[in-house]
C-alpha cells in the first residue's frame, strides 16, 4: 500500500463516503423510476429500436451497479478498521 489513512481523518472520510453513497443511490433511484422517460421509445428518431434502448439501459446501469458495490465495499472496510 502506498499510503495509509490517518486515523484522525477516518470519521470525516466515513461521513463523506456515506453522503456520496446516499447521493449515488438517489441518482440510481431516479434513473430506475424515470426509465420510461429516459429510455422509452421516441417517434422522432429514425431507426429507434428496442435493442438500442436496451443497450442504453445496460450501458448506464452496469457501471452504476459496479460503482455502488465498490462504494459499499470501501465503507464497510472503513467501518471494520
Amino acid at each position: 500500500m502506498i499510503a495509509y489513512i490517518n486515523p484522525a481523518a477516518l470519521p470525516a472520510l466515513t461521513v463523506a463516503g456515506i453522503l456520496f453513497l446516499t447521493i449515488h443511490v438517489l441518482a440510481g433511484t431516479y434513473v430506475v423510476r424515470h426509465r420510461k422517460q429516459l429510455f422509452g421509445p421516441d417517434p422522432k428518431v429514425d431507426g429507434d429500436r428496442f435493442a438500442t434502448r436496451s443497450l442504453q439501459v445496460v450501458v448506464i446501469t452496469i457501471p452504476l451497479l459496479i460503482l455502488t458495490f465498490r462504494l459499499v465495499h470501501e465503507l464497510v472496510g472503513l467501518w471494520i478498521k
